[in-house]
């Protein structure tokens, strides 16, 4: 049996540390992921079976080789003596599509032997495996007697098919880190030469023109794929590839509304071009040109579609809640509390879960770092995972990004957000108050002691010059106002004096008289956005309406368009069938049904769009119904923004949709009672203002 160059690093490794080293020290050595070490321990194991030795493996521990009676010398005599492959088979088959996407000429078999290391018989079943994948990405693999072997099809789609392949392998270490020949698989070296690595820096230095704002905007993954695309395009042009004039279906024609083309004139596709060809020396013919400018408008129409919330996912909106829920559950943390963490999981999942389902490869070059910085928390995600997502296989790789999404929250649960003023009464002498004092600098630094003093003294100091006693013994005070703890103050008691602050102290400091609230608020940094949001809660709650409609027997279309017709009426929108046409052609997408309810939350932007709006609507006849659903949906809640929304409308609008997946927000809408629903909506919006009043106008 043959062995490859990787697993012959690992057992060298292994060989080298004869006691227990664990997985995540092995994928750290020969730079790959723990996944990766796990799936070539098994091909290890088949190899020393032969030879009498096997793996020894200990929970906790760690792996170790196990040579029963034989001296480890005999299986360094035997990995001398070995020949390794260079490629694992999945790597090999990447490789060949590597190779057959960058040849312009057909490639022999023999060659393509010659250059895997295997025999003709071998490439040939590996081109039937990548067949089907060559022809769902639009191109033809083209196979005859004494021709060879050529991917056939347009350059475009050749261009598209190679970042794609960049998009699933490599990730932003590879892009911006080492160089191809400072290490990784030979696959990734032929990739990263494909996507012409050492011009993505010059590619995106040339990409940041001033008036492409809009870039500021884009999400992370986006921007790769954007800044991948161009990248491949320079490497494409300088072998000779170029565009050629596109057909209809690939150029832009009349899937770019006019409004995009405005977003991304002609002009600044050309300017890229000038400033890449003055920096590299290369010629961008018209159709390069036109190119380059279908990417930015594509990429720009994906930042401002006719969508109005930033995740209209509502399914994922779902597993995020239900991950977050179970978190909560498990580690007591108030989760939940923490829009950052909602924010950052709903950025995150989307395009893990398309890689999860695609069973694609997930990269986690920090993944035995997380393991040993955050074991405990790593367990909790994984079992959460587990309940949360049933059926879903999630590799370690992906909890270790869960994680850090998790101990983040943490860090940002545990701060108070505000300086804490705070009373010593220590009766136990000046030893223990200082032992106290010392212990709260160094777990809550956000207490600032303000003096320690005896009880008499303590009561007789006014109320308003502290927020908080801190006591060694009872106290006959009310029990808002002080909290006993010890002069040791163990871990266990510093999460329940930050619990305490958090529930008790702060919530009375909410409670002060509008006055304080003023002050508190106007030492905050952005007072003014704080104003605007203030001001969009109430302007978008206060128009918000529940209509009866009577849709019996005419669809999906007549529905919506019955909808858009009443806010016509309303002053919201300007032309019904155009508003209700962008609904239709949402909804194909994918179903906007609130997962486990009879409600929908229909939405949409548009230049024909006044102003925000929010509305109820009590359908006669069920929509959207299907085997698997007879019930459909009974009450759709249809939001509305104008094409040029600001972030403050941005925000709150978001904010009611992430409400929906609250079991008393789904009763009230179902009730449709509009003197309940505003008063409860209005109850969680002022919490979510002062979330962000707390830390200087950024939001939870």
């Amino acid at each position: 049996m043959s062995i490859t160059k990787r697993q012959r690093e690992i057992v060298e490794f292994l060989l080298e540390h004869p006691h227990e080293v664990t997985a995540g020290e092995i994928a750290v050595e020969v730079k790959v992921s723990t996944r990766t070490v796990h799936r070539e321990l098994q091909m290890i194991e088949q190899w020393l079976e032969p030879l009498g030795m096997k793996l020894e493996k200990k929970s906790g521990t760690g792996i170790r080789i196990d040579a029963g009676s034989d001296d480890l010398a005999v299986l360094r005599q035997q990995l001398e003596g070995k020949e390794y492959v260079e490629f694992t088979p999945e790597e090999r088959k990447l490789f060949m599509l590597c190779i057959l996407l960058d040849e312009p000429e057909p490639v022999k078999l023999l060659a393509l032997a010659s250059d895997l290391k295997v025999t003709v018989s071998t490439v040939t079943t590996d081109l039937d495996d990548l067949e089907s994948r060559i022809r769902q990405a639009g191109l033809k693999l083209v196979r005859r007697r004494g021709y060879g072997v050529k991917i056939n099809g347009s350059e475009t789609i050749h261009r598209t098919a190679i970042a794609a392949l960049a998009l699933e392998f490599l990730d932003e270490s590879d892009l911006f880190g080492r160089q191809p020949e400072q290490g990784g698989s030979i696959v990734n070296q032929k990739l990263l030469d494909m996507i012409g690595h050492g011009d993505v820096l010059t590619v995106e230095n040339a990409l940041w023109q001033p008036d492409i704002e809009w870039l500021e905007n884009i999400p992370e993954r986006q921007y790769m794929k954007l800044l991948i695309q161009l990248s491949v395009a320079v490497v494409r042009i300088r072998k000779g590839f170029g565009i050629g004039r596109m057909s209809p279906q690939e150029n832009m024609g009349d899937a770019v509304a006019e409004q995009d083309e405005m977003k991304v004139p002609p002009y600044m596709a050309s300017r890229l071009c000038g400033v890449l060809s003055t920096q590299l020396g290369l010629t961008f013919s018209p159709d390069e040109q036109a190119y380059f400018h279908r990417l930015l408008v594509e990429t720009e129409q994906r930042i401002h579609s006719s969508r109005l919330l930033p995740i209209d996912d509502l399914i994922l909106l779902d597993r995020v809640h239900s991950l977050i829920d179970q978190m909560q559950a498990r580690t007591h943390y108030a989760f939940h509390e923490d829009r950052l963490l909602r924010e950052g999981l709903l950025g995150h999942m989307q395009p893990v879960m398309e890689r999860i389902e695609g069973q694609q490869m997930i990269r986690n070059p920090l993944l035995q770092q997380i393991r040993k910085d955050y074991d405990s928390l790593f367990e909790d995600v994984k079992k959460s995972v587990g309940q949360a997502w049933p059926g879903t296989d999630v590799p370690d790789e992906e909890i270790g990004f869960l994680v850090m999404h998790f101990g983040a929250s943490i860090e940002r649960l545990r701060a108070l957000k505000r300086e804490i003023r705070a009373i010593i009464v220590c009766t136990s002498g000046i030893g223990s108050s200082r032992m106290l004092s010392s212990r709260l600098s160094k777990e809550i630094p956000e207490i600032r002691i303000m003096d320690s003093v005896s009880w008499y003294e303590a009561a007789r100091i006014p109320t308003d010059q502290y927020d908080l006693v801190l006591s060694t013994v009872d106290l006959p005070m009310d029990e808002h106002q002080y909290y006993k703890v010890s002069p040791l103050l163990t871990a266990e008691e510093s999460e329940r004096l930050r619990h305490f602050i958090r529930t008790t102290t702060l919530q009375r400091q909410h409670n002060k008289p509008r006055e304080a609230e003023i002050q508190t608020t106007s030492r905050y940094s952005d007072p003014d956005g704080m104003e605007a949001i203030l001001v969009e809660i109430v302007r978008i709650i206060g128009k918000f309406q529940v209509y009866p409609l009577d849709n019996q027997d005419i669809g999906f279309y007549k529905t919506v368009y019955a909808m858009c017709n009443v806010l016509h009426g309303s002053g919201v929108l300007k032309e019904p069938e155009e508003i209700a046409k962008r609904l239709e052609a949402r909804e194909a997408v994918g179903s906007q049904k609130i997962p486990g309810t009879r409600l929908a939350l229909f939405h949409t932007r548009s230049e024909g769009i006044y102003r925000p709006s929010i509305s109820l609507f009590q359908l006669t006849e069920p929509l959207l119904r299907t085997p698997d659903d007879p019930a459909g949906v009974t009450h759709v809640l249809l939001m509305l923004g104008p094409r040029e929304l600001s972030k403050e409308s941005l925000e709150v609008l978001s904010e009611i949709s992430a409400l929906l997946l609250q079991e008393e927000m789904v009763t009230l809408l179902e009730k449709g009672i509009r003197d309940e629903l505003i008063h409860y909506l209005s109850q969680e919006l002022v919490g979510f203002y002062r979330s962000k009043t707390e830390i200087g106008g950024q939001p939870l």
